[in-house]
């Protein structure tokens, strides 16, 4: 059985989540704040669910390009979500997939690509704000911005990227360093799921910790809406782990991961 859920179930999926749930529970949060609409929410049976999967819908979405990769798995039940896996109309296996998925599932990874994540979070307890230098300025990006975020994304699709990220701009907490030149040092985003990162330090101003400035400070702007907020680290990145260490951030589980699908295939892989 598959069962879409609608906005107004979606309160009580919220609360039957846990904290450690935070990928999910961003994406709720953005679709009931009409800020990135494009998830379907997808349950084996309501309200006592079993298996739980978030995906983009690309007949109704506004940016499935960019979102599509995004496909969330979660389950209490390893053969219900299986089985649900496997309904029609569930999951497009013929397209490009990546999941995020709970430790559940990790055993079971034959078919995909995998990269364990860590997660971590920092709450206003734990955040140590890094100073602005002097004579340097945060800002939030704007929306005419988009164009230049996007002419450095690795993920970089023309005009279809820059206007999700013109989006991504507009809706979602967002930080920009400035030197004292007036000059733009690096940037941090806000993903749909609630997560940060998108961070970039122009390649002149490497090196120098503005990259623990505008993390800190983008963590400090999410924080006045929001009790906690989240990262992804790849668990080989030490570099990046330590950045968000020094600036307050916490491991939260380990319990999670990536699958990416890099060739074509219509039949539903092995889990």
């Amino acid at each position: 059985m598959v069962i879409v859920l609608d906005n107004l179930q979606l309160p009580k999926l919220f609360a039957t989540l846990e904290r450690s749930r935070s990928w999910i529970r961003g994406e709720i949060i953005s679709k009931l704040h009409s800020l990135i609409t494009d998830y379907d929410f997808i349950v084996d049976r309501w309200p006592d669910y079993r298996a739980l999967v978030v995906r983009v819908n690309p007949a109704t979405a506004k940016f499935p390009v960019h979102l599509s990769m995004c496909t969330s798995v979660y389950a209490s039940d390893q053969g219900i979500l299986e089985n649900l896996l496997q309904q029609p109309g569930v999951i497009d296996w013929s397209s490009r997939i990546g999941f995020i998925f709970d430790k559940i599932l990790c055993q079971h990874q034959k078919t995909f690509e995998a990269e364990a994540l860590i997660g971590m979070k920092i709450t206003r307890r734990t955040l140590r704000l890094r100073p602005t230098p002097d004579g340097f300025k945060i800002t939030s990006l704007t929306p005419e911005q988009a164009n230049l975020v996007n002419s450095f994304w690795p993920n970089n699709e023309g005009i279809h990227s820059e206007l999700y990220i013109k989006e991504l701009i507009s809706k979602l907490p967002s930080c920009c360093l400035y030197n004292s030149e007036e000059s733009m040092v690096g940037y941090a985003l806000t993903y749909p799921t609630g997560y940060i990162g998108f961070l970039r330090v122009l390649e002149e101003h490497r090196g120098k910790g503005y990259a623990k400035v505008i993390m800190s400070h983008l963590a400090s702007f999410c924080l006045q809406q929001i009790e906690e907020v989240h990262i992804k680290v790849r668990k080989t990145n030490n570099a990046s782990f330590a950045l968000h260490q020094s600036i307050g951030f916490e491991t939260e589980d380990e319990d999670t991961g990536w699958w990416l699908q890099e060739h074509n295939s219509l039949n539903t892989p092995s889990m």
